[in-house]
């Protein structure tokens, strides 16, 4: 008997350290953002509330930040154990010799844009031919442009870029400073719309055949190998936030402002508008929430570590 006892005692201990290395592992998970909270975040602090990281063995610490460059540098400095960062940052990152992967798309679709205003004669990508678009040096649009030129028979040389920051693009193309202002951002199309109504006209870069993904949930892979379990239970219940706000947002910004009081509500419920097509677009309807799309006999993409995810969580039907 007292044999048996012991024996149960050693597996209870074998056992407790098991459960305890997963949650030791995750406990006190900090996700660096890619700058303030707001809309596009609401899932996470649902998630939270709705003690899914909790019941995951998750004790999560939402930090702010100030672009996706700084949320990833954070990352692999061991300042964060997750970070919310534009997939072109990631691999930007890798390439300067930072193991971080991308463990979920949280924009499925891009936001990436031309704005300009009725009046302006542009019907198609040629046209952008001989016009001043306003966007900074390293403004994706810009950094992408010659992939855009390209694909649409336009010299690189083609167009006159205008340095602007984002907060400068709006009261400049109302001025008639720049034809067009490029947008890569989501959450800023809510600002254009504003100002402009219906005189805005908008030409989407994924309406034409080029669409990268957009903002991605980043982890460094020696966490990911150091606790695997930890790591895929973090994971899930961070698709389980955004699967579930796709499909009912509400919810989700009503906790999204609780926590955060200064935000105004109208304008973070504008950019859910935005932000919810480009997280579960239509045309991934029943497939895997936040997975990647690998075109047909594609080598795997090192950057990429989507087996984490729950295959039973869906892209809703409809929003």
């Amino acid at each position: 008997m007292l044999g048996r006892m012991m024996l149960r005692a050693v597996f209870l201990v074998l056992a407790c350290t098991l459960v305890n290395d997963g949650a030791v592992a995750a406990d006190g998970v900090r996700i660096c953002l890619n700058w303030a909270p707001g809309a596009d975040h609401a899932p996470i602090y649902f998630a939270r509330e709705q003690g899914w990281f909790a019941d995951a063995g998750v004790a999560v610490d939402i930090l702010p930040g100030g672009s996706s460059a700084d949320a990833l540098k954070k990352l692999a400095a061991d300042d964060c154990e997750a970070a919310i960062a534009d997939y072109g940052a990631l691999r930007a990152a890798r390439a300067g010799g930072r193991d971080l992967v991308a463990a979920m798309r949280l924009m499925s679709d891009s936001p990436l844009a031309f704005y300009w205003l009725e009046g302006t004669p542009i019907g198609s990508p040629a046209d952008l031919a001989d016009k001043r678009i306003g966007a900074y040096a390293t403004d994706p649009p810009r950094r992408l442009w010659p992939t855009f030129a390209a694909r649409h028979g336009l010299v690189e040389t083609a167009v006159t870029w205008v340095d602007l920051p984002n907060n400068a693009k709006v009261a400049a193309l109302a001025r008639g400073d720049v034809d067009v202002a490029a947008n890569g951002f989501y959450h800023h199309h809510v600002e254009y719309a504003e100002a402009f109504g219906d005189r805005l006209r908008v030409m989407w870069w994924r309406d034409l055949g080029l669409n990268p993904t957009g903002n991605v949930l980043a982890l460094a892979r020696a966490w990911v190998t150091a606790h695997p379990g930890a790591a895929q239970a973090f994971v899930r219940a961070f698709q389980r936030g955004y699967a579930t706000c796709a499909g009912d947002g509400e919810p989700c910004l009503v906790t999204l402002l609780a926590a955060n009081p200064y935000l105004d509500p109208t304008r973070e419920h504008a950019k859910w508008q935005v932000f919810v097509p480009l997280s579960a677009p239509g045309r991934l309807a029943g497939t895997t929430f936040g997975a990647f799309e690998a075109p047909p006999g594609a080598a795997p993409d090192p950057s990429v570590a989507d087996e984490m995810l729950d295959p039973g969580l869906k892209v809703p039907a409809a929003h």
